[in-house]
């Protein structure tokens, strides 16, 4: 039986990395599978944060290649309680 995507456009192993830089100016970052993150990402802002900007990534991805262009590999936006969320597929 199939496992059925977590997130359209990418497979649950897809490594990323990400990195957060909350409003006081402190960072984060770590690398970890799509699968990884639904399962072991403990604090939920974190979570949120990251899952979103992945599911943009996705979106932002799916309209290059419906475009002929090429695919963007990451993406740097705001979201919710953090300053910048980056994500960079591996």
């Amino acid at each position: 039986m199939r496992t059925k995507t977590i997130i359209k456009g990418f497979k649950n192993s897809q490594k990323f990395r990400f990195i957060l830089t909350a409003n006081s100016g402190e960072e984060v970052g770590m690398y970890m599978t799509i699968q990884q993150l639904s399962d072991m990402c403990a604090n939920r802002d974190t979570r949120l944060a990251v899952w979103d900007a992945l599911g943009q990534l996705a979106r932002d991805r799916d309209e290059a290649k419906s475009c002929g262009k090429p695919l963007p590999t990451g993406l740097a936006r705001s979201a919710f309680v953090f300053r910048q969320v980056q994500v960079d597929l591996r």
